[in-house]
């Protein structure tokens, strides 16, 4: 379905309805836990980055609750217009004005603005965000699409040994699998001003599809080479707030483990189709249980929260199928950590008094509960070695989710790099598990 702006939206609506729309958004804003909306009024004391990230959380907030409450688009449309004219919008364009180009973690905010019209030069506030129109037309007019003569003769200069260890795995599948790859992009990807390394990114992404498709999810060598590109997140981490809610933040603390910042840096429609084309994107196999309905209601969720959802039900028919062919069906009393296993006890007896239907005790796990279940010794001597051969790799592909993961369910923005980390450790869980023992 084509996307509308938001002004086509409002000026469809009659008069009376706006008026009913506002109303009931204001009561559904007002009884908000979190006062996602209201952030926007805090926005003055913060950095650029966290202005840009803001604001783009301010939306997706707003489209949750109008979905849940009114079913419509023209309450977030208001919300919206709020704050594209509040102050800290206004210091957000200046600060575009300063830098004069698009920091990375502003990217695929200010793309989602575009895309929703925020940014038409024809919509109600088109003027006040010019400087945000005229930044992300300079980045994406860097970017070039190659002919078939140009990629030959791009992959001939740079076949020359700028070959990191992870696009090897893209130029090994075969002959010329990297240039066909590149023929195959359909949108602008390569950066005119720097062009070798566009090149070596589009190459390390396709490699690492190409390593999914082909080696054991788990082998030591490929998660040795994989930290090349997405850093090493092994030892245990001390999560600051502010990776949570700041863009810029996250992004300096996904540098700070040695995450490749290049692998991203394409326009976003650009990055969506590397993905794709490295075979990232496409869906994993459904887990075994999963019933319509459940598909019908992950319609309603965006991409990312999707995915997450679908391997997170993967992820615990994995574990308790696996665990009660080894240790029997009470296997949660003797095998799971006290606190965890009482957490899980509490939340099943709250869900039980409120009516709910009778699930797994392993349901109400937490995300950070899978690692220490898994990493246990005694279950991952007898249960999870054979999946995924070492521990400290698994807590490594967990905690690489769990920023994407407590963001998608409160409804924050994630950046591109969000996205490439959860498009690869979803690929290697999912491998991992899929020839689980019946």
């Amino acid at each position: 379905m084509p996307t509308r702006s938001f002004r086509e939206l409002l000026e469809a609506m009659p008069t009376e309805r706006q008026r009913r729309i506002e109303e009931q958004f204001q009561k559904s804003l007002a009884a908000m836990p979190l006062d996602q909306l209201r952030k926007a009024q805090e926005m003055a004391q913060l950095p650029g980055d966290t202005l840009i990230k803001s604001l783009a959380e301010a939306r997706m907030a707003s489209d949750r609750a109008a979905e849940a409450t009114l079913r419509g688009a023209g309450a977030m449309a208001e919300a919206l217009r709020t704050g594209v004219e509040n102050s800290a919008t206004k210091q957000l364009l200046e600060h575009i004005k300063m830098h004069e180009e698009l920091t990375r973690s502003a990217l695929g905010p200010i793309w989602e603005l575009q895309r929703a019209g925020l940014l038409d030069p024809a919509s109600p506030w088109g003027r006040g965000m010019e400087p945000a129109r005229q930044a992300a037309e300079s980045f994406q007019a860097r970017f070039v699409l190659p002919g078939m003569a140009d990629a030959a003769r791009l992959m001939a200069e740079f076949s020359a040994g700028h070959f990191s260890e992870v696009a090897k795995y893209a130029e090994g599948a075969a002959s010329g699998a990297l240039k066909a790859a590149m023929e195959s992009m359909r949108t602008p990807w390569l950066d005119a001003e720097k062009a070798t390394r566009s090149i070596a990114s589009f190459a390390e992404i396709q490699g690492i599809g190409q390593a999914l498709r082909t080696t054991p999810a788990f082998d030591e060598t490929l998660a040795a080479t994989l930290r090349t590109a997405l850093g090493d997140w092994r030892d245990p981490i001390t999560w600051r707030p502010e990776v949570f809610t700041d863009l810029g933040a996250r992004s300096d603390f996904y540098v700070s483990l040695g995450f490749n910042t290049a692998l991203t840096d394409f326009p976003p429609p650009a990055f969506a189709q590397s993905l794709d084309i490295a075979g990232l994107l496409r869906e994993s196999p459904t887990a075994r249980g999963d019933g319509d309905q459940e598909e019908r209601g992950l319609e309603r969720t965006n991409a990312a929260h999707d995915r997450l959802q679908r391997l997170e039900r993967q992820l615990r028919r994995f574990i308790d199928e696996q665990m009660t062919l080894t240790c029997g069906a009470d296997w949660p009393k003797r095998r799971v950590p006290n606190a965890i296993y009482e957490d899980w006890l509490k939340k099943k007896g709250k869900a039980k008094e409120e009516g709910a239907e009778e699930r797994p005790l392993i349901d109400y796990a937490d995300f950070t509960d899978y690692t220490p279940v898994i990493c246990r010794a005694d279950n991952w001597r007898e249960v999870f070695a054979a999946f995924f051969k070492r521990a400290d790799s698994v807590r490594e592909s967990f905690q690489r989710l769990y920023p994407i993961r407590l963001d998608t369910m409160h409804a924050r923005i994630i950046t591109q790099d969000d996205e490439l980390l959860l498009c690869v450790e979803a690929k290697r869980l999912v491998k991992a598990i899929a020839n689980r023992r019946n």
